[in-house]
């Protein structure tokens, strides 16, 4: 099979073994492999890095010839959204040059469900944790709000996408709504084909209420509202 796979369990950075053998040293919190060909069957094995103590071990069975994305979530030991490796059908080309295929994770295990959008446009509604959605979007860059189920947009990011034409990008939320100090914050992250994760620039609202805009007060208090809606 082809297959990704992302680490966004907020740990410290572990050792992953393939039936008992070493096969991804040193693998870090919100990064992830390049595509690459796997077994269908297969036994997974997380350590701490540099720790050959077995923490979590899984058998995996994936339909032979499929291609998957398979993500580490949750928190090892923590007992309301523990540990796990969740993994999706999923394919690596969109289906022409001027589209990209979007592969959304929620990842976030203190995150309501939520809403996504894509500028003005509802991309995903209702997204729970530990669930993928897919979209094949129209290769652009944009901005991506987050809000609450049927509430309104509380985050927005910038996803570059432009440049990805014909190609695949899986989007996941990671880190904790509400953090502890030594917890990492919220974010949006999107993994390539070849394994480069890109965090999503976070957005502020302007003066005019517009995600990434540029509106401003001037001396007498008034926003100037010289921004398009995004």
């Amino acid at each position: 099979v082809n297959l990704q796979i992302i680490h966004n369990s907020a740990n410290p950075t572990v050792d992953v073994y393939l039936n008992g053998a070493l096969a991804l040293p040193g693998f870090e919190y919100r990064t992830a492999t390049p595509v690459a060909h796997f077994p269908s069957s297969f036994t997974v094995g997380i350590a701490a890095a540099g720790d050959d103590t077995i923490l979590y071990e899984l058998p995996v069975e994936l339909t032979p010839g499929g291609s998957y994305v398979a993500v580490a979530t949750g928190l090892l030991g923590d007992e309301t959204t523990p540990f796990g490796i969740v993994a999706a059908p999923t394919q690596y080309m969109a289906s022409d040059e001027q589209s990209v295929w979007l592969q959304t994770y929620h990842g976030s295990t203190d995150a309501p469900a939520v809403d996504l959008w894509a500028n003005e446009s509802v991309l995903v509604e209702d997204l729970a944790y530990g669930n993928f959605t897919v979209n094949e979007v129209p290769a652009a860059d944009y901005v991506i709000g987050v809000a609450p189920a049927d509430g309104d947009r509380i985050a927005a990011f910038a996803a570059p996408l432009s440049g990805s034409g014909g190609g695949t990008a899986v989007a996941f939320a990671s880190g904790f709504l509400t953090p502890a100090e030594d917890q990492p914050a919220f974010g949006l992250f999107a993994a390539f084909f070849d394994g480069s994760v890109l965090e999503l620039p976070a957005l502020a609202q302007d003066c005019a209420g517009v995600w990434g805009g540029v509106s401003e007060l001037d001396d007498c208090g008034v926003c100037d509202g010289g921004n398009a809606d995004q």
